[in-house]
């Protein structure tokens, strides 16, 4: 047996201890490593790929990557980087302790919404929202304003709905607007970027007047949690989980649906990994609800945004080959740099911009944003956001409203700029 497909193993049997418990992360440790040239971030690369350890940052040259190692695999991991002379720190040696910290965080929330309950939901951006207050509040908002609508497209392995909305001055999405369409939550552990949604879900609807830009020519439909399986295991059993919940074998469960679509798809074998492709394209209920929704709106789709958490990128097709560029990526890259200046005119990081195999040096076949180019969208983006706390994706709740605030910024450059677009929506 390879040793580096031990950590698999391992993945496997915490699936398991997940049955009746939360998973508990105590005999994992977490390591920083130092990427300093192109060499060896092809070895890291090579990490990644194979799935054996869970990478929380996409290793950059010239750029920290976090990696959650089990301490029985310690020896070999560092070993492997020692043979290649890349730098590393081992900074936490007991990941659990991290996670219990933002549990206490959403848990002391919770008990103080439910002692000042009242009729109406709270909105409030210092805590992630569970499921049903998510559901909550896209019902309200579709009770309570006239521009929003909101609708099932599909139910999960699990049973539980998959909500979408729209939103529009003129009430209904009627196809003679453009629209951008747009999802979160497809990875599940992401907390951060639904949050971002939401935020601008809550801007867009409850401050309209603030948004004549945004919201006069430009209708949006939104998928606000993709994976509601995952999303709710994420906040009951493993914090770190990825993946959807639909049980592949005996040993695994899950599906990575950001694999899982028809756009130059890829079969991969292990499905322990945490980026399992599924066992054929199209073949998860998450997968079949968006293609479905996203076909009622493509003849007027401008545009299509994936979000995710998280290292500070907005990232254009192609992204399942290296050197192939979308046609029309002159006009992403011009408005992703519009985008990335908004950010920095207020205060935050400079995001960087690029074709998405040429920024993360790795290819994803099955992903959403290639799917959607290849199905009309006349623009295509994946955006990670800003992260924060150990991993990068548990951005502690206190920045959940700055990241907020300023990823809001690239909604606003990419909504204004839909609206400029004509229907139907062709590509240059």
């Amino acid at each position: 047996m390879n040793l580096l497909c031990l950590p698999v193993l391992v993945g496997c049997l915490l699936v398991l201890l997940a049955g009746t418990s939360g998973v508990e992360f105590t005999q994992f440790q977490l390591y920083v490593v130092h990427v300093d040239n192109r060499d060896q971030l092809n070895q890291i690369q090579e990490l990644v790929q194979n799935g054996d350890y869970d990478f929380w940052d996409v290793p950059r040259v010239n750029r920290k990557a976090r990696v959650m190692v089990n301490h029985i695999d310690e020896i070999m991991f560092e070993k492997f980087l020692e043979e290649h002379d890349i730098d590393f720190d081992p900074i936490v040696e007991n990941v659990q302790q991290i996670l219990n910290k933002e549990r206490k965080t959403n848990e002391e929330h919770h008990r103080r919404a439910k002692r000042d309950a009242g009729a109406k939901v709270t909105v409030d951006f210092d805590h992630y929202w569970t499921l049903d207050e998510i559901y909550a509040y896209i019902e309200e908002l579709a009770a309570t304003s006239e521009m929003v609508t909101a609708f099932d497209i599909g139910t999960t392995h699990e049973g539980r709905p998959i909500k979408a909305m729209t939103i529009s001055r003129n009430g209904e999405v009627a196809l003679d607007r453009p629209v951008v369409f747009m999802d979160a939550g497809i990875h599940a552990r992401e907390w951060a970027g639904i949050m971002s949604v939401l935020y601008m879900i809550h801007e867009f609807v409850e401050h309209s007047e603030q948004y004549p830009d945004q919201l006069d020519n430009t209708d949006y439909v939104i998928i606000p949690v993709l994976n509601p399986d995952g999303y709710v295991y994420t906040h009951e059993k493993n914090r770190l989980w990825r993946k959807n919940r639909v049980q592949n074998n005996l040993l695994c469960a899950g599906v990575d649906v950001n694999r899982n679509f028809p756009a130059m798809w890829r079969f991969t074998s292990n499905a322990c990994t945490n980026s399992y492709a599924g066992p054929e394209h199209s073949s998860e209920k998450e997968t079949v609800a968006m293609m479905g929704l996203m076909d009622r709106y493509k003849s007027v789709m401008a545009m299509y945004v994936a979000v995710h958490t998280h290292g500070d990128m907005i990232l254009w097709p192609w992204g399942y080959e290296y050197d192939k560029y979308c046609d029309n990526w002159e006009e992403h890259d011009q408005l992703g740099k519009l985008a990335q200046q908004a950010i920095v005119a207020v205060g935050g990081p400079e995001w960087e911009v690029g074709n998405s195999v040429e920024v993360l040096n790795y290819r994803a076949s099955g992903a959403t944003d290639d799917y959607a180019y290849a199905t009309g969208a006349r623009l295509a983006f994946t955006i990670e956001l800003t992260g924060g706390g150990y991993e990068g994706f548990d951005l502690p709740a206190d920045q959940i409203g700055k990241v907020s605030r300023e990823t809001m910024e690239v909604y606003k450059v990419f909504g204004k700029h839909a609206g400029s677009l004509t229907v139907p929506v062709v590509k240059n």
